[in-house]
């Protein structure tokens, strides 16, 4: 069920795109798990601009926004092939359980966003940065 809603979620998004309105047209996949005492978030955000990317945590909630900025104007008529969405997103991801929200720790690596928490016994609330790491050269 969860699949069939995130296609719709994709589809719809398309259609507005195309349409004009691009805004909010697209959200980042997630995955949520815990493991170790810890809840792990990663989400797809390919082309993004980690300085784009804002996470924010309050009680369970995890807030992910950001902008994906188009690499050059190009009309629309143009296209043959149109399929990467651009423009703001938000994805807004329930957590599983309240975390230390002033121990969120953020990395951007290879076009994915990793957050990482400590469970938590009080609900908190906090902005949290995010740490660029360079992926490794392959020699």
């Amino acid at each position: 069920m969860f699949t069939l809603a995130r296609r719709m979620d994709d589809m719809l998004g398309r259609f507005f795109e195309q349409n004009g309105s691009s805004e909010g047209a697209w959200a980042p996949a997630c995955e949520v798990y815990v493991r170790d005492g810890k809840v792990a978030v990663t989400c797809d955000v390919p082309g993004v601009d980690p300085g784009d990317i804002h996470v924010a945590v309050k009680g369970r909630t995890l807030t992910i926004s950001g902008e994906r900025k188009g690499m050059e104007e190009i009309p629309g008529e143009d296209y043959w092939c149109r399929e990467i969405a651009y423009g703001r997103f938000a994805r807004a991801v329930t957590l599983p359980d309240e975390i230390d929200a002033k121990a969120v720790r953020a990395t951007y690596r290879n076009g994915a966003l990793n957050i990482e928490a400590p469970l938590a016994k009080e609900p908190t609330a906090q902005t949290v940065p995010i740490n660029v790491e360079q992926p490794a050269v392959a020699a």
